[in-house]
């Protein structure tokens, strides 16, 4: 006659519940137990504890803290921070050429070029000290949200950098959506036009991680990354004065028009 399985065995002659049986009603008593691995030395203790098991790196999420939880001792000062919702144009530069206008409101930065063919609207940011503005070693990232009323017969820039030495962000020509990056003068772009409405409004990000890659995203959704002949900084830091630019141009006469919402850059210190 075959012995039965180990976990078929009766506990004892006394107590027929099989080892298995046993097994199993002590693992639910310990999944009952409230006060499990909770003592010193025990697992939930030393997770809780623990500096590098406490959360997977990257792992925290917004909805799991507090409101106005953190202590501004927890906060890290190692970005530079330039954003702008157009409060005013104090400190920028603003260039136009030909019937070119530029308007500023709370909230909207506003550019339309006329009726006059070639004319421009442009708008930048600038440094008085060469390096102090975006520094492509510091990995730099852009954004900006912004709405064009038309696709034809037009040329824009929405790029972090000194434009046109030295930048990334996206150029829109006509109706033709691009990743572009600049690097001693020379251009390298990327049609990232498929799925996009360009007259809707769209948040346009670019993140340069330093000697590595630039990744180019609109709403939130990666379309497209560049890896090779980035843009780098000038040792003598001469050509570095602009934080960004925000520009259009026409190239047909008939007026063409920008809004943009906001505008934010941050890199490192």
């Amino acid at each position: 006659m075959a012995e039965p399985n180990w976990g078929l065995l009766e506990k004892s002659q006394a107590d027929d519940q099989t080892i298995e049986e046993a097994i199993a009603e002590k693992i639910q008593d310990h999944e009952d137990d409230s006060d499990a691995h909770l003592e010193t030395g025990e697992s939930l203790q030393s997770h809780k504890a623990s500096e590098i098991i406490d959360h997977a790196a990257l792992s925290i999420v917004e909805d799991k803290l507090a409101d106005q939880a953190v202590a501004g001792n927890k906060l890290k000062y190692d970005k530079i921070l330039v954003e702008t919702m157009w409060e005013s144009l104090d400190n920028w530069t603003q260039y136009t050429y030909g019937s070119g206008v530029i308007h500023d409101y709370l909230g909207e930065l506003y550019l339309r070029t006329g009726t006059t063919i070639n004319s421009i609207s442009d708008v930048h940011a600038e440094v008085f000290n060469e390096g102090y503005a975006t520094r492509m070693n510091k990995n730099p990232r852009f954004m900006c949200v912004v709405t064009i009323d038309q696709i034809t017969d037009q040329e824009i820039y929405l790029v972090a950098g000194s434009y046109p030495d030295c930048a990334f962000g996206f150029k829109i020509v006509n109706g033709t959506l691009y990743a572009v990056h600049i690097k001693a003068g020379s251009e390298y772009t990327t049609d990232i036009s498929s799925g996009i409405t360009l007259t809707d409004q769209h948040r346009y990000k670019a993140i340069y991680t330093s000697g590595e890659k630039i990744e180019f995203y609109i709403d939130d959704v990666l379309k497209a990354t560049h890896s090779s002949n980035l843009p780098e900084d000038d040792p003598d830091e001469d050509t570095y004065l602009e934080w960004m630019r925000i520009r259009i141009k026409n190239t047909a006469a008939a007026q063409k028009n920008l809004h943009c919402r906001y505008a934010v850059i941050t890199q490192d210190t």
